[in-house]
């Protein structure tokens, strides 16, 4: 589902997917009220969703979907990075976020990422979010803070915290420790619930704010 409040947007966005077998195009809509109505009908798997729109905007809508529909993954498309829009995306459920001016094969590698994983952080915005925390980091380390849920974490699952702190998808992560993705999927569903985390991108940003990574 392709939700925009301008139209010629959600038409390019629409011949783009609808090019793919793989990828069904259920409805679009052009603010968050008439979105909500089509979602209760259509259900989708995964909703592009416009951050700035009027009337509802994108980060009202994404509670509202979660809400009803928990199960739908939600991407942000958004014309900046503010991390404060960003980080309210975050704990409203959002799964992954994507500038506009991101190519077509990014967005639609972002479609499939999403449906299939659940939840990822995009490797540009991930680099800038622990740029944006580093001072924490620093400071939380000078205070000795207590690493408190993170001291229940493996080696390997620090390990592969990192990795998903960088942005990387399950299959580079099990290229890259030469393990198979159903154990990286299992090691990311104990991160979350030692972690007490919903997605990806809560438990990157927890662990920035805590200076462990």
């Amino acid at each position: 589902m392709v939700v925009d409040d301008h139209l010629l947007f959600r038409e390019g966005i629409r011949s783009l997917l609808r090019g793919h077998e793989d990828i069904e195009v259920v409805a679009e809509a052009s603010g968050g009220h008439q979105a909500l109505e089509l979602a209760r009908e259509v259900a989708p798997d995964v909703i592009l969703l416009d951050l700035n729109m009027p009337g509802m905007d994108g980060i009202e809508a994404c509670v509202r979907f979660k809400a009803e529909l928990p199960t739908t993954k939600i991407v942000i498309l958004t014309v900046s990075r503010d991390l404060a829009s960003i980080f309210q995306a975050v704990k409203a459920g959002a799964s992954g976020f994507l500038t506009k001016d991101t190519g077509s094969n990014e967005l639609l590698d972002t479609v499939r990422r999403v449906f299939h994983e659940g939840n990822l952080l995009e490797p540009m915005l991930a680099d800038r979010l622990l740029a944006e925390f580093s001072h924490l980091s620093e400071m939380t380390r000078r205070e000795g803070l207590e690493p408190g849920l993170f001291a229940t974490l493996s080696p390997r699952e620090q390990e592969i915290l990192k990795l998903v702190a960088g942005g990387k998808p399950n299959k580079v992560i099990a290229s890259e420790l030469a393990i198979s993705e159903h154990t990286v999927r299992n090691h990311i569903s104990n991160i979350f619930q030692k972690l007490q985390v919903n997605n990806r991108t809560e438990a990157t940003v927890l662990a920035m704010k805590k200076g462990l990574i």
